[in-house]
Order: structure tokens, then C-alpha cells, then sequence
């Protein structure tokens, strides 16, 4: 009997270590995060990545007083929108951070490979900055993913408004030569067309049109017609048409100015 509590009082100890343990090697807190002052600093500088992780995919986002812009980086083609925030706005993206006490979010860390994910950090003034990640071997905890969420959204959903009122039209011409044959076509991950048979349209001068709105730089277009496969990379700075044809038994395309 005394050998058996002998071994359930080692165990017993060996589990509260080996949980305590874990706890204080794998939470990373916040101990090294400045705290958030209750007014937002004149200086406060958001930086907001976002990483595919085997993706060859990335976002940056970056907000200050005097400049802000957001690039995306989809497989190589990289496109990027300039913008600024006045005053109030950047008080109202403040408010959502302090109110979320983004300061003492809690992350841990746990082995994983090839995780993407992302990681927010908020300078100012000479030393001081608050830095969270929910990437790679870095998770934020259950208790914190609400206000991780919060804030997290509240810069995407800039960044994204400001992105989306900077695309500009652009057209896509299908020209007589694909009629009758499997066409499929997407632009970075848009489906610009559909996998199916391009029928003529009587109205379409020997040409079906897909109007489509592009954000400011370079897109990938990937088109396939039957078993041929071609892709295209878009500048939409400089274009403003990508006109798709055939010759004998070869997919052709070229681009109006």
C-alpha cells in the first residue's frame, strides 16, 4: 500500500510539473508588449502582415498619419493601393485596439510546419511597440481569439474598402476564333469565365466581352482551351484590354493600351 502512494505522489507531481511546465515554456503573453496608452500617440504606426505559408501568397497592410497602403503579392504578381486616414479614422481603429486590450492578448506556441497566418504590430514613439502573431508556430489562445478577431478585422476591412474604391474596369475579349471550344479562365483567384463551350453571341462582333474591375498593378491570368494552357500577367496600370485568340492550334493573346 505504501508503495502504491509512493507512486501516485510522484505522479501526481510529475503531471502538476510537467502542466505547469508546459504552460509558462509554451505561453508567450504579453510581458514584452508596451502598454496601449489611453489616448492614441500622434506617432502610432500599424503594420499588419499576412503570410500563405507553402502559398506563394502575402499581405501587407501599413497605417500612419502621413501614409498608408496596402500591397498584395499573389504568386508573384504584386498589386498595391496608396491611401490616407484622417484623424478620426485613425482614432476609431485606435478606439477597437484599446478597447480589445490588444496589449495583453496571450499567444503559445505549438510545432507545426509550413502554418501561414498573421501578425499585427503597433510602434511608436523611440521603443515603444506592442507586437501579436497568429502564424507559424504561434496561436493565439481561446480566451483571446475574440478580441484577436476584432482587431484583426478592423484593418483588413480598411485596407480592403480602400482597395476595392481604387479598381479600375477592365476587359477581357474573347475573340471568334475560341467559339465552340472549352474555355476556362480566372484572374488571381477570380473565375473570370467558367469551364465550359464559348458560344457566339450575335450582339458581340465576333467577340464575347468579360468586364471585369482590377486593383492598381500586376494580376495573373491563367486560360485554358481544351487541353492548351496559357498564363498571362496583367498590368493594370498600363493596359486596359486582354484580347485572347487562336492561330492554327495556338492560344494568342495580346493587350490594348
Amino acid at each position: 500500500m505504501k508503495l502504491k502512494m509512493k507512486y501516485l505522489s510522484i505522479l501526481i507531481i510529475c503531471l502538476s510539473f510537467i502542466s505547469s511546465g508546459f504552460i509558462c515554456a509554451k505561453s508567450t503573453g504579453s510581458s514584452g508588449n508596451s502598454p496601449l496608452p489611453e489616448k492614441r500617440p500622434e506617432d502610432i504606426r500599424f503594420s499588419y502582415s499576412q503570410s500563405g505559408g507553402m502559398m506563394y501568397y502575402s499581405e501587407n497592410i501599413f497605417i500612419s498619419k502621413d501614409s498608408c497602403y496596402y500591397k498584395i503579392n499573389d504568386g508573384g504578381a504584386v498589386t498595391r493601393v496608396n491611401f490616407r486616414l484622417t484623424p478620426d479614422e485613425l482614432d476609431k481603429l485606435y478606439s477597437v485596439f484599446l478597447e480589445n486590450d490588444f496589449d495583453e492578448i496571450v499567444s503559445y506556441e505549438e510545432k507545426v510546419y509550413d502554418r501561414g497566418g498573421e501578425s499585427i504590430s503597433l510602434s511608436w514613439k523611440p521603443g515603444k511597440q506592442i507586437n501579436v502573431s497568429n502564424s507559424g508556430m504561434t496561436f493565439i489562445k481561446d480566451s483571446w481569439k475574440k478580441e484577436w478577431s476584432a482587431c484583426s478585422s478592423s484593418i483588413e476591412k480598411i485596407a480592403a474598402e480602400h482597395m476595392e474604391a481604387q479598381k479600375k474596369p477592365y476587359e477581357i475579349k474573347f475573340n471568334g476564333t475560341l467559339f465552340g471550344k472549352e474555355v476556362y479562365m480566372q484572374i488571381n483567384r477570380d473565375v473570370v469565365f467558367k469551364k465550359g463551350i464559348l458560344v457566339s453571341d450575335i450582339s458581340s462582333d465576333d467577340n464575347i466581352i468579360k468586364n471585369v474591375k482590377l486593383s492598381p498593378g500586376f494580376h495573373n491570368a491563367s486560360i485554358s482551351v481544351g487541353k492548351l494552357y496559357q498564363t498571362v500577367k496583367i498590368n493594370a496600370d498600363s493596359t486596359k484590354s486582354l484580347r485572347l485568340y487562336m492561330v492554327n492550334d495556338s492560344l494568342k493573346y495580346e493587350f490594348v493600351k
